[in-house]
């Protein structure tokens, strides 16, 4: 591997509050890795690029062009020299030294596209904690073709906020530019090519959110958006149905009953978020710039 054999990307935007820890964790790994850091970022006005140079990041500056979350990403993996490529968020924090160990060495074993680690809620609703523990358990998991038979509501195939990407699979399949799910698309792309994926638990990073229901409807409407344009929104209501049934089950047990009329309500908003993302393509634009969180063209 050459002096920049791995590339951490970094899409930024008035991250100053979140990035130390990761910042932190990444330069620790430099010490024993080739790594590189290059952050793109949508014109924070905090102390988000200092901090990146600061840490020893080469910072690109999407200069007023709107964010879009595959088509940010391609740009900033063209300009990374690194054949293996680290996708992060702002906001992830490392649980350990050896966060990035598990996913480099899947990423490298033949036939394997990419590989995404743990994501540990903190601060999360139940809701999303109940998401989390589903697709962010404790057993590794090779993924294939036959996944993307089976993927549904809450799936998730591959995490472009803590995975590795072999970069001669993104030669042969970007990030879709889509409003959001990029990694769901990019997922879907290289396993029905023939590639293979895997999930590397002990690869653990903290990230959660804690939605209010206005975003829960708005990022829901984006992803039934994007999931419908690629294909991967068929049966919603039935699987949606049984996806609620099985988390409204796991809050009672784990947060008690009091926990899940408000858990039914935050399905509900976020169920209609997700319908009516699927009907976009239906809609005027501006209906979707309304109702969307993802910037639109």
């Amino acid at each position: 591997m050459s002096a920049a054999g791995i590339s951490a990307v970094i899409p930024t935007l008035d991250g100053a509050a979140t990035l130390p820890p990761l910042l932190a964790a990444l330069r620790r790994a430099r010490e024993r890795l080739p790594l590189e850091i290059v952050a793109i970022d949508s014109g924070s006005r905090d102390a988000t690029p200092g901090l990146l140079r600061e840490a020893g990041a080469r910072v690109l500056d999407l200069g007023g062009e709107p964010f879009g979350h595959g088509r940010t990403r391609n740009r900033a993996i063209a300009a990374a020299e690194g054949e293996i490529v680290v996708l992060l968020t702002q906001d992830v924090e490392p649980v350990s030294d050896t966060w990035l160990d598990g996913l480099l060495a899947a990423v490298t074993e033949p036939n394997v596209a990419g590989a995404f680690g743990r994501q540990v809620p903190r601060g999360a609703s139940p809701p999303e904690q109940y998401l989390a523990e589903r697709n962010y358990g404790s057993s590794p998991r090779a993924i294939t073709r036959a996944d993307v038979r089976r993927f549904g509501p809450g799936a998730t195939l591959f995490s472009s906020a803590f995975g590795a990407l072999r970069r001669a699979a993104w030669r042969e399949h970007p990030l879709p530019d889509i409003v959001m799910s990029e990694d769901q698309g990019w997922a879907r792309a290289v396993l029905e090519a023939g590639w293979e994926l895997r999930y590397v638990p002990e690869a653990e990073v903290y990230h959660g959110h804690r939605l209010s229901l206005a975003r829960a409807f708005r990022r829901n409407f984006d992803s039934g958006s994007s999931l419908a344009s690629l294909r991967l929104a068929g049966g919603a209501w039935r699987a949606g149905a049984a996806h609620v049934a099985r988390e409204l089950e796991w809050i009672g047990r784990r947060h008690g009953l009091g926990a899940v009329p408000g858990a039914l309500l935050y399905e509900a908003v976020r169920l209609a978020g997700f319908q009516c993302g699927r009907l976009e393509r239906f809609l005027p634009g501006a209906v979707g710039r309304l109702l969307g969180e993802a910037p639109r063209a």
